[in-house]
């Protein structure tokens, strides 16, 4: 993929993180931790209902992709199963409206769910949709659509600010529906010459029936996955407070910075690595791609380490912990990011049922640990718990994918994986008790990341400049 199309498809992401993190103070402000903790009980039911209906329909399109003559049919093979799938359930759901609302936020109120119901429909259809933009590599447009549900939010909360609206979860509530459902307009328009004759091409059953062959597995491992993802937040709506959540929801949004080095790698590294193993390209380049994420992902823990502290100016007192919990948290997305390339033999292969086993484990982890720390410790045993459980994810995803595919160098992984975890971890425990500011610590350890990782360091600085170098001469062709 060309330098202008990888840093079309990056401007979302990063985009999308800086009106995040804007917007995350303007909402623990403006709002009780109590809603923005209900707040997370929305996205994690999102992403429950998006898991369980989309039948993995949505890696199976990006895997035959590039294999498949007809796009068109393609696109509707994979969207009707998951589709008709979330109606009916929609339909079984709504006598129980009243029921649902209690359950996840506490209170009988049908507004919440019909919402909640709605929110589920626009995510499903965003989610195809999107697939479209990133499959025909159209980086700026997958941007746009990205940022547009972000900035709109931001939009929103500062018009209830200024007008003084009531605050309270179902404004909150509707300003996240209403930035969420102006995206799908968005990808209509973007997408229309691709969406004409996916509804004109007829349902080809045979083909249905190969691709949930392919997505059958992973509706499993991605509920397992969603499992490892929301136990923290299930444990703390179960175990402790409102408020409590509220602190959680907080500290994993601020670590979304981090998640843009997640979001912008994970778009683009699915469809090059298939289209790498297309073309008989070494193998060896993996690693050598391993190698270099492993060192991004050490510099962003410890800028996090050194900067942390900052999150105190721009939050109210109450999240004061929160410094010391987004180490913790920032290790979801960038173990999951370096996951992904550690465990591309699990997906050439198509050993897809391995992926229930290796979520399996780590969601078993992460239960277990929840249930110790989460009653005792509340958002910080959280985090604590959630991070050793991605750890455990890492490890295991990259063994499954040594042992199904070929072996590759891990000790190098292993060792600065468990380490930032560790120091992660007695950030949280220790962070508040020492005798000395903790950034302290994750500073005297930049040198050793920096001579530890010189090579990898170089190789992409020199990349780089390299691309930029091209870029320029590019422009000045045209």
């Amino acid at each position: 993929m060309k330098l202008s199309k990888i840093l079309a498809f990056a401007l979302g992401p990063m985009a999308s993180a800086a009106f995040g993190f804007i917007t995350v103070p303007m909402v623990a402000w403006a709002f009780s931790a109590e809603d923005v903790g209900r707040l997370n009980i929305l996205q994690i039911t999102l992403s429950f209902c998006l898991l369980l209906t989309v039948l993995g329909l949505d890696q199976a399109y990006v895997r035959e992709f590039h294999g498949s003559p007809d796009h068109a049919r393609l696109l509707k093979a994979s969207f009707t199963p998951g589709f008709v799938l979330l109606v009916v359930i929609a339909l079984i759901s709504i006598p129980f409206k009243a029921q649902i609302s209690k359950l996840l936020y506490g209170a009988a109120e049908p507004t919440f769910y019909w919402i909640t119901l709605a929110s589920v429909l626009v995510a499903f259809i965003a989610r195809f949709f999107s697939l479209i933009l990133r499959m025909q590599e159209r980086g700026l447009a997958f941007s746009i659509s990205q940022v547009i549900p972000k900035a709109l939010f931001f939009i929103i909360l500062g018009a209830i600010i200024i007008c003084e609206l009531q605050r309270n979860f179902i404004t909150l509530l509707s300003a996240f529906f209403t930035s969420s459902m102006a995206v799908v307009f968005v990808y209509i328009w973007y997408t229309r010459a691709q969406l004409r004759p996916a509804l004109a091409a007829q349902l080809d059953k045979k083909q249905v029936q190969s691709l949930l062959q392919f997505g059958a597995p992973l509706i499993f491992s991605g509920l397992a996955y969603w499992g490892l993802i929301a136990t923290s937040a299930i444990a703390l709506r179960s175990f402790s407070t409102f408020s409590e959540l509220g602190i959680y929801s907080v500290t994993t949004s601020i670590a979304g910075v981090a998640a843009i080095f997640q979001s912008i790698f994970t778009v683009i590294w699915a469809p090059i690595v298939y289209k790498w193993v297309a073309e008989g390209v070494d193998a060896s380049r993996i690693d050598r791609v391993a190698r270099q994420a492993l060192a991004i992902v050490c510099v962003i823990f410890l800028a996090c380490g050194i900067f942390s502290w900052l999150v105190d100016y721009l939050l109210p007192s109450h999240y004061s912990t929160v410094k010391y919990l987004v180490l913790c948290a920032i290790v979801q997305p960038l173990l999951y990011t370096l996951s992904e390339i550690t465990c591309v033999g699990i997906g050439i292969s198509r050993r897809t049922t391995l992926a229930i086993w290796v979520t399996v484990a780590a969601l078993c982890a992460n239960v277990l640990l929840s249930l110790w720390l989460v009653p005792l410790h509340g958002a910080a045993g959280a985090v604590v718990a959630n991070a050793i459980a991605y750890l455990v994810f890492f490890v295991a995803r990259t063994e499954a994918s040594a042992w199904v595919w070929r072996q590759f160098p891990r000790v190098r992984l292993y060792v600065f994986t468990s380490l930032a975890v560790a120091l992660s971890v007695a950030t949280v425990a220790l962070g508040g008790k020492l005798p000395f500011h903790y950034a302290l610590v994750w500073l005297a350890l930049a040198p050793v990341v920096g001579w530890c990782f010189r090579a990898e360091l170089v190789e992409l600085l020199t990349a780089s400049r390299s691309a930029w170098g091209q870029l320029g001469n590019t422009r000045k062709a045209k």
